[in-house]
């Protein structure tokens, strides 16, 4: 039961389970309740305050990370869970980033960006979001190459860039949308695609959220 109720807890499914006690048997329903997920905006700009917003909404636990003595505090994102300021070289060490960790760096700082890059595929997060066009980053990694870093082809997959989904709008909101968006899909595992488009049910059927072990 021990292991079961484990199960159900860490998968966030409900499920019931059977008891047995010195009286005999007793089932129960248990509902188990995971942490939310984790989403990390590097960055103090104004395209930042709307991603906080959109995230909180998306029940994500949002926290901003600024560089270079910006302005990195709650009073200026008063909606995120937490705020800190740091040097892009020791990001790991300023945030918790594990494998439920969502990560957007955005701050529109070349050298910050890169520093911050090549800190943030060290770390167990799967998604690296990152501001600016395509070749951007492909300057980025001609810098890392001539320097001799190499990355490995699960640390080019974690980056995400240009990030988001396109929407095509252009206003802070809209691009938020499309960033949050896109980190919604890779959280539920899902291909974006327009709904009129999809065979079978909008959401995953109840049964499929609760399957025992």
């Amino acid at each position: 039961v021990s292991e079961q109720s484990g199960q159900i807890a860490a998968n966030g499914k409900a499920d019931t389970l059977t008891i047995t006690g010195p009286d005999g048997n007793i089932r129960v329903f248990a509902d188990g309740i995971t942490p939310p997920p984790k989403l990390v905006l590097v960055g103090t700009g104004h395209d930042v305050a709307p991603a906080v917003d959109l995230g909180k909404k998306n029940d994500f636990k949002v926290s901003v990370v600024g560089f270079r003595g910006a302005q990195a505090d709650s009073e200026r994102f008063p909606k995120a869970d937490h705020v800190t300021s740091t040097s892009p070289a020791v990001i790991r060490d300023a945030v918790d980033i594990d494998e439920d960790t969502y990560v957007v760096v955005m701050t529109h700082n070349f050298i910050d960006d890169r520093l911050a890059v090549d800190e943030l595929v060290k770390s167990a997060t799967s998604y690296i979001g990152l501001m600016g066009p395509r070749n951007r980053f492909e300057e980025m990694l001609t810098e890392f190459e001539a320097e001799g870093r190499e990355f490995s082809q699960a640390e080019l997959e974690s980056v995400y860039t240009p990030v988001g989904l396109d929407l095509g709008g252009g206003t802070p909101y809209q691009i938020a949308h499309s960033i949050i968006s896109e980190v919604l899909a890779i959280h539920n595992d899902r291909q974006p695609r327009q709904l009129k488009k999809r065979d079978g049910p909008i959401h995953r059927r109840a049964e499929d959220n609760q399957s025992s072990s």
